[in-house]
């Protein structure tokens, strides 16, 4: 027989005897499932807007809150509370975010230097995400610097947390272009790509935004391998954080390279853009490396057949992080 849950441990992964609006929250703990989220959905099902579960979530901050004053073992659970409730606001774009995440800050700080660090870079990162909204820019630089250091140290010395360190390593390179900085960007958006397999959704969003800030570097051929790179990796696995026609066509205006041509009229004729005859036409006076395979693929005049020969492309272009490819400068 399964233990029932509470409450708690049922939304933030540490047990307690808290209950707040049973009449609701029972009925989720029946249903065996746990996390936030999932809560979430359950009271969507039930009719209730975010109001309600922002409601159940200050009802617990408040009785957390209140033990806490008493009993110091309940600061784990406090900070996790405060943590969660930071989250939903950062999500909402709410100003209440900055009070609950700085609370978990002070109460996280205390893990320094130990192997729980990462709770407190973990807050720092949402910290530096909710200053860079609102234009606190110096107060932002300090927490996603800081949080990289942690993770860094973390990933290095246990070998653990690596997807949380190339996040890091993300938001670090994208907050350092983003506050005109694009040569310091290079650095950790490279590095943030050193652990691509580690990042959500395999580096696309890391390929974009160092695309951006090659091109502001006036380095257009790498940028234009970088857009093509998000683009293949959006084709692929189709995660929906960029549009992949967009981005082929920043990489061919960029860059004279023919496999991006090639690529672009493949994607083109996949989309209904352009029919068959008239890619290959184009495609015919081209020179081609890794995309020779398309000319064939389109002869075919099988939508299949195009479609899984810029699969086997994409995978091709992404074989290396740095690149690999010889490209034609831009005149």
């Amino acid at each position: 027989m399964v233990r029932a849950m509470s409450l708690t441990e049922a939304l933030f992964g540490i047990p307690s005897d808290i209950e707040v609006q049973p009449e609701i929250t029972n009925g989720f703990l029946a249903t065996g499932l746990s996390g936030l989220d999932e809560f979430r959905r359950y009271l969507y099902n039930l009719g209730y807007t975010d109001g309600k579960l922002e409601e159940i979530l200050i009802e617990i901050y408040r009785e957390v809150k209140k033990r806490c004053l008493a009993d110091p073992s309940y600061e784990e659970l406090l900070a996790v509370v405060c943590s969660e409730i930071g989250s939903f606001y950062l999500d909402m774009n709410h100003d209440r975010a900055e009070k609950f995440l700085l609370e978990a800050f002070n109460l996280r700080s205390k893990l320094y230097g130990s192997k729980r660090t990462y709770e407190l870079a973990g807050t720092m990162n949402r910290l530096g995400i909710f200053y860079v909204r609102n234009e606190k820019f110096e107060k932002a630089e300090l927490m996603f610097e800081d949080a990289y250091t942690i993770l860094k140290e973390l990933y290095e010395e246990y070998g653990v947390d690596e997807e949380d360190y190339a996040i890091a390593a993300l938001n670090l390179g994208t907050f350092y272009y983003e506050t005109y900085r694009a040569e310091i960007a290079l650095k950790y958006l490279l590095e943030a790509l050193k652990h691509r397999n580690a990042l959500p959704c395999n580096g696309a969003a890391a390929y974009h935004n160092l695309a951006l800030a090659y091109e502001d570097l006036e380095n257009f051929d790498r940028a234009a391998e970088c857009y093509f790179k998000a683009a293949c990796i959006e084709f692929l696995d189709r995660y929906g954080i960029v549009n992949v026609k967009e981005l082929l066509q920043k990489a061919c205006n960029l860059s004279k390279n023919h496999d991006y041509y090639a690529f672009y009229l493949g994607y083109l004729v996949l989309e209904g853009d352009v029919d068959f005859d008239s890619a290959r036409k184009e495609l015919a006076g081209l020179e081609l490396d890794r995309c020779k395979a398309l000319l064939e693929a389109l002869n075919s005049g099988n939508m299949d057949t195009v479609k899984k020969c810029l699969e086997e492309c994409s995978n091709s272009m992404l074989q290396n992080v740095n690149g690999g490819i010889v490209w034609t400068r831009r005149n």
